[in-house]
């Protein structure tokens, strides 16, 4: 597996290029600034087939509608994020319509759904808490969870939907079932490891005190 993080947006969120050795690739969250994030493509003569998004917040989804415009690549999303793209209902947390994606674009997926990515493979993981819809992205052992997980934080739960107990079971489930060296790509901040969140990450004190 290959990886490029590009910040991206306003907030400057993690977008994420991933590709295989036949330089075929996803793109986890294009937030914002689709035309760099194209340009970038080109410059690593990377074959983009997917759009993976983790959940509908606008600064995880700003870019999809122009990235799968200029690359014809597959978007992926929950069922809570489609009303979202389609331009029927609002950015969650904001109420901002984003570019509109056209239907036949997507794919819907839950989670335990496998997506081929060339020679990578995507799990796809329901991890709801900082929103009901929210996904995370195994590609290769490696997790992509948007906004479920940070260096030394946790996602935010204040918004409408976002339910922190919610939150804490979904990475319950991931300490659970994953090693202990497992690499996190947050969709903020720096990368990290689940065994370091375990030792570090004050909001799971308490899946310390019961692991």
């Amino acid at each position: 597996m290959n990886m490029l993080c590009l910040p991206v947006g306003p907030l400057q969120a993690n977008c994420y290029l991933v590709w295989d050795d036949e330089r075929r690739a996803c793109c986890v969250d294009p937030g914002g600034e689709p035309d760099r994030v194209a340009a970038t493509l080109a410059g690593e003569s990377l074959a983009l087939q997917a759009i993976l998004v983790t959940h509908g917040h606008f600064d995880h989804l700003e870019g999809v509608a122009g990235l799968a415009l200029a690359t014809d690549a597959r978007v992926y999303c929950s069922g809570a994020v489609l009303p979202v793209l389609k331009g029927t209902q609002g950015c969650a947390a904001t109420g901002f319509p984003i570019p509109e994606v056209p239907a036949d674009s997507i794919t819907l997926v839950a989670g335990g759904e496998t997506i081929k990515v060339g020679d990578l493979s995507v799990t796809v993981i329901a991890t709801p808490g900082h929103t009901p819809g929210d996904l995370t992205y195994d590609i290769d052992r490696s997790l992509f969870c948007g906004d479920l997980l940070f260096h030394g934080s946790v996602g935010r739960t204040d918004f409408p939907g976002g339910d922190h107990e919610q939150l804490l079971a979904s990475v319950s489930r991931l300490v659970e079932g994953y090693p202990p060296s497992t690499r996190v790509y947050p969709g903020h901040m720096e990368a990290t490891t689940l065994a370091a969140e375990l030792a570090h990450n004050p909001f799971l004190a308490g899946l310390r005190r019961h692991g």
